[in-house]
């Protein structure tokens, strides 16, 4: 499930998902290209697509 969505300065859609959820995933591989499969509905039907995605741990510095 996404976690949250945007659109960047280039009007690509950026999704970001929750780590532990797919740290989950059967087969994943952290740090390396995975393939990814969105699905869903619109007002006015339905749409699926599939690009291949780098998984990433980014892992937040400790503020001083």
């Amino acid at each position: 499930e996404i976690e949250s969505w945007k659109s960047d300065n280039q009007g690509y859609f950026v999704a970001k998902f929750n780590m532990d959820e797919v740290k989950d995933l059967e087969g994943i591989e952290i740090g390396g290209y995975n393939t990814l499969t969105l699905s869903g509905e619109t007002g006015i039907g339905t749409f699926t697509g599939s690009d291949e995605i780098l998984v990433i741990n980014n892992i937040p510095s400790k503020k001083k």
